[in-house]
């Protein structure tokens, strides 16, 4: 009887001391947002796909020019969404690439939506018009839709299919070989 008393204080003590340090070791540091400034990182940005089917989250926002910036309103089109801000050097040496793409694909149908995420309009309008951007850009001063959407950085940019399902997403600046590459999915 002694000797089963002294086996389950053992095994309490063992799962007393095991369980924290266990949970303290699989503690994981929640993924951080770009600030202005942050330097881009130097491993190369990875592409996540998605399972066929998944829908893209909704994105409806006051746009850059007024009106409504609404996702749902280009069912029937692929459509590239990518959250950006006018601070982020990275956002700045991908924008020709996403311009030369939408020309290049307009009759593919291809949409490009810009999201502006946490920035200002005043700063965007002049970047917008410098780098001719003819897209519709979405307001998202507080990044509320950029979190719901799991934009964890700048530039974050999503391929969405015709049929308002996601194929990708990418993390970091687009190059030309990534772009074209999801593209190549959506179209």
């Amino acid at each position: 009887m002694r000797s089963g008393r002294l086996l389950i204080l053992a095994v309490l003590v063992v799962v007393a001391v095991v369980l924290p340090a266990v949970a303290l070791l699989d503690r994981r540091e929640p993924p951080t947002r770009l600030e202005p400034g942050t330097p881009p990182s130097s491993a190369p940005p990875a592409a996540q796909t998605y399972p066929p089917g998944t829908p893209a989250p909704a994105l409806r926002l006051p746009g850059l020019d007024g009106g409504q910036v609404d996702l749902a309103a280009l069912r029937g089109r692929p459509v590239v969404v990518n959250f950006w801000a006018s601070w982020c050097e990275p956002c700045v040496r991908e924008f020709p690439r996403l311009r030369q793409a939408a020309g290049a694909h307009r009759a593919d149908r291809l949409a490009v939506v810009g999201v502006l995420s946490g920035d200002t309009p005043a700063a965007a309008r002049p970047f917008v018009r410098r780098l001719d951007a003819t897209w519709p850009m979405a307001l998202d001063p507080n990044a509320t839709t950029a979190t719901a959407w799991g934009a964890v950085g700048l530039p974050h940019t999503w391929f969405i299919r015709a049929d308002g399902t996601l194929a990708s997403h990418q993390l970091g600046e687009l190059t030309q070989v990534s772009l074209d590459r999801q593209l190549a999915q959506i179209l």
